[in-house]
C-alpha cells in the first residue's frame, strides 16, 4: 500500500509540473503582444521627448536688421486729364521741323516750327543744331576755366567727379523705374558733365579758340539755306505740344463742373476730331484737372477741398499735389472725382488717358516682423534686439500695422529708441533683458 501510494503522489507531482509549464505558455502567449505593444509606445515617448529637448537646447536664434522704409494707403484708378487747350490750325507745305519742345512756354507769335522745301535743307538744319550743342557745351567749360588757376588750366576734377556721380545715380534709378521718358534732360546733363570733365585740363584759349572755329562753320551751313526755310508762329501764348488726339475742343474745363461718370465714359468712347489741318496745340492755362471714376466706398475717403498726392503711371515715382475740386455724384453711377491742380504741367502736357495712385496717408518708420513683438513683464509692447552679447528690451510705438508686420517710431537721438540698424530678435529660447545669449 505504502508503495502504491508513493507512486500516485509523484505521477501527481509529474502531473502538476506538466500543467504549470502549459498554463505558463498560455501566459507567455497572450502577454507578448501586450509586451509589444507597451514597448513600442515607450519607444515613441522616448523619441518625442529627445526631439522636444534637443530642438529646445538647439533652437537657432533669428534675427532681422531693423530698416527704414515708407507704406502709403492708397486708392488706384484710371482717369482722363482735361486742360485748357487749343488746337494750332496750320497746312504747311513742306517738310515740318518743330523748334520748341514739348512743354515750353511760348509767347504769342514766338516761333515754334521750321518747314523747308526739301530734305536737304531738314539735313542741313540738323547739322546746325548739333554744332549749336557742341558751342553751348564748350562754352559750359569754358565757365569752369574762369575758376582755373593762373595758367588757364581747369582742375575742377573731384567736383566734376562727384557730379557725375550723381547724375549716374539719378539715371540709374530713372531706368530701374522703367520711366525712360524722364530720361532726357538727366542724360544731357551727363553728357555735358563728362564733356567737362574731359576738358578739365584744357586751357581757356584753346577752349576759346574752338568756340570761334565752331561759331564759323555753323553760321556758313546756316548761309546755305536761305529761302529754302520758313517759320510758323505761335497764334497764342501758352505751353506748346506737339501731341494732339481730339479731344483738346472736348474735354475742356467748362464741362467739369457738369460731367459724371456717364457722360465721361461716352465722350472717351467716341473719337476725338479730325487732326486735319492741325500741328499741335497751346495749353492756354498752367493749372489742368484730373477726372477719375471710384466706387463709392472709395470715393468716400477723399473730401472736397483737401489735397492729396498723385502718382501717374508715366512719371514713375512723381508725386503730385493735387485738390479735390469735385465728387460729381449721379444716381445709379459711380462718383466721378475731379482734382484740380497746378503743377508739373510741362512733364503732363501729352497726357491725356493714366492709371493713378491716390496717396490717403503715408507712414514712415522702422519696419519690424510681427512674430518679434514681445512684452515685458510691465505690459509694455517691444521687441528684444542684440547689444553687444545682451538681449535688450526696447519699446515700441507702432503708427502703422499689417498681417505681417508693424510700423514704429523712432528716435535717433536717444539709444532705448528702436534704431536704423538695430538687430531685432525675431525668435529665441527664454528671453529676458539683459540676458546673455550665444
Amino acid at each position: 500500500m505504502q508503495e502504491r501510494s508513493a507512486k500516485v503522489k509523484r505521477v501527481q507531482h509529474y502531473v502538476r509540473k506538466h500543467q504549470d509549464r502549459q498554463a505558463k505558455k498560455k501566459r507567455s502567449a497572450y502577454m507578448a503582444p501586450i509586451k509589444l505593444t507597451v514597448g513600442i509606445m515607450l519607444a515613441v515617448v522616448f523619441v518625442y521627448f529627445g526631439v522636444q529637448i534637443y530642438s529646445a537646447i538647439n533652437v537657432p536664434m533669428e534675427v532681422v536688421t531693423a530698416l527704414s522704409t515708407t507704406v502709403n494707403e492708397e486708392l488706384s484708378g484710371v482717369g482722363y486729364f482735361i486742360r485748357r487747350e487749343i488746337p494750332i490750325e496750320a497746312e504747311p507745305e513742306g517738310i515740318l521741323h518743330y523748334t520748341s519742345t514739348d512743354g515750353e512756354k511760348l509767347h504769342r507769335f514766338e516761333q515754334y516750327a521750321n518747314v523747308y522745301e526739301d530734305d536737304s535743307a531738314v539735313e542741313t538744319t540738323k547739322r546746325i543744331q548739333a554744332y549749336d550743342k557742341r558751342i553751348a557745351t564748350l562754352e559750359n567749360a569754358l565757365n569752369y576755366s574762369s575758376s582755373g588757376d593762373e595758367s588757364g588750366e581747369i582742375n575742377v576734377t573731384e567736383q566734376l567727379a562727384g557730379d557725375i556721380y550723381d547724375m549716374l545715380l539719378q539715371v540709374s534709378d530713372i531706368a530701374d523705374d522703367g520711366n525712360y521718358t524722364l530720361m532726357t534732360e538727366e542724360t544731357a546733363e551727363l553728357e555735358s558733365l563728362i564733356i567737362n570733365r574731359d576738358f578739365a585740363f584744357t586751357s581757356a584759349s584753346e577752349l576759346q579758340s574752338a568756340i570761334t572755329l565752331l561759331k564759323r562753320q555753323r553760321d556758313a551751313l546756316k548761309s546755305t539755306i536761305g529761302e529754302r526755310e520758313s517759320a510758323l508762329y505761335a497764334p497764342y501764348a501758352g505751353y506748346f505740344s506737339s501731341v494732339q488726339d481730339g479731344y483738346e475742343d472736348i474735354l475742356t474745363p467748362a464741362i467739369v463742373d457738369n460731367l459724371d461718370s456717364d457722360k465721361l465714359r461716352a465722350i472717351v468712347s467716341r473719337a476725338g476730331r479730325s487732326l486735319e489741318g492741325t500741328v499741335g496745340k497751346m495749353v492756354t492755362d498752367y493749372s489742368w484737372y484730373f477726372v477719375c471714376p471710384l466706387r463709392g466706398d472709395e470715393a468716400a475717403k477723399l473730401t472736397v477741398g483737401k489735397t492729396y498726392q498723385l502718382r501717374f503711371s508715366a512719371t514713375g515715382d512723381l508725386l503730385i499735389d493735387a485738390q479735390v475740386y469735385a465728387i460729381n455724384k449721379k444716381t445709379g453711377s459711380d462718383p466721378l472725382v475731379v482734382f484740380k491742380s497746378d503743377r508739373e504741367l510741362t512733364r503732363l502736357i501729352n497726357l491725356r488717358r493714366q492709371a493713378v495712385h491716390i496717396i490717403l496717408s503715408s507712414y514712415s518708420g522702422l519696419k519690424v516682423p510681427r512674430e518679434a513683438l514681445r512684452m515685458d513683464d510691465k505690459g509694455n509692447m517691444g521687441v528684444y534686439v542684440i547689444t553687444g552679447m545682451y538681449a535688450e528690451f526696447k519699446k515700441i510705438e507702432p503708427i502703422y500695422e499689417s498681417r505681417e508686420f508693424y510700423i514704429v517710431k523712432t528716435n535717433p537721438t536717444s539709444t532705448r529708441s528702436l534704431l536704423v540698424y538695430d538687430e531685432i530678435i525675431v525668435s529665441a529660447r527664454k528671453l529676458a533683458n539683459r540676458k546673455v545669449i550665444a
